[in-house]
């Protein structure tokens, strides 16, 4: 469940700044506006709440004994699963188009999380 939370903040943070009407432009001359803007203001605070998240996840790990030397490591393969919500949640916010490739090594990246927690 905290897996999943990391990944919804992660990837909605990460598309918040890709609103292409936040980084369209000359985004030095516009610092403050884009500092105080909602969407960035929202992004941040996910941003913030996935670091967050991955502590617990990485805490809740190392409380197991068998998994305890290892907790950062295994908390940093759970949580890439979010590079799919990523690349998912720029598909339907941001409109961007999936390829051929993307979907291709989404899968890829689902094995080997996989395979790295069997």
């Amino acid at each position: 469940m905290l897996a999943l939370l990391f990944n919804l903040a992660t990837a909605f943070s990460i598309a918040l700044t890709g609103d292409r009407g936040i980084i369209a432009g000359n985004m030095a001359a516009h610092f403050w506006q884009i500092l105080f803007n909602w969407k960035f203001i929202l992004a941040m605070v996910l941003a913030v709440a996935s670091r967050l998240l991955f502590m617990l996840i990485n805490n809740q790990l190392l409380k197991i004994p068998s998994l305890a030397q290892n907790s950062t490591t295994i908390t940093v393969f759970l949580t890439a699963s979010s590079y799919i919500f990523i690349v998912l949640v720029n598909f339907l916010i941001l409109n961007e188009h999936l390829t051929l490739q993307q979907i291709i090594g989404s899968v890829v990246v689902i094995a080997g999380i996989f395979i790295i927690m069997i």
